[in-house]
């Protein structure tokens, strides 16, 4: 059955400049939180998230990215991925290893690189409830013969 539902739209005047380098080229939402990467690559965050240090009312710049080149990033709501130059970054909190840290890891309250990915070329990326999907670029043969020697667990 069909509802109306409420909507609650929020200008968001900070990045409204004359300058071309502060105007957005990629923005994307999750569960409670914005994030958006302008022309020079810095990354803000906004909203109520359930990862503590990226709560805020207001865009924030995510220092911790200052000079990665940000392809794609993929907000969830316990954990975020984000594809950059010749690695993948990830944090947040999870129970099956998302992150890409390895199988012990659960929970990184700061921003690390997948070490089980590190060196692919990545292209795009998504993150939902107990999953990370990384789209490689394949494309070189280095790129091939590090995909091919992932360690695959069909668990």
């Amino acid at each position: 059955q069909w509802y109306q539902r409420r909507v609650r739209a929020m200008r968001v005047n900070f990045f409204r400049h004359n300058d071309p380098n502060q105007c957005v080229r990629m923005a994307k939402c999750s569960y409670g939180g914005c994030f958006a990467v302008n022309n020079i690559g810095t990354v803000y965050c906004w909203g109520q998230n359930q990862i503590p240090r990226l709560e805020c009312p207001y865009p924030i710049p995510m220092e911790d990215l200052y000079g990665w080149d940000i392809h794609d990033f993929a907000p969830g709501r316990h954990h975020h991925v984000i594809v950059a130059d010749k690695s993948s970054i990830s944090m947040g909190k999870v129970t099956k290893g998302e992150l890409g840290m390895g199988p012990n890891v659960k929970s990184s309250s700061q921003l690390d690189k997948m070490k089980t990915v590190e060196g692919i070329p990545m292209l795009k990326c998504a993150v939902g409830i107990g999953h990370t999907l990384l789209l490689a670029d394949d494309s070189t043969t280095d790129a091939k013969a590090k995909i091919e020697g992932l360690d695959v667990n069909y668990d």
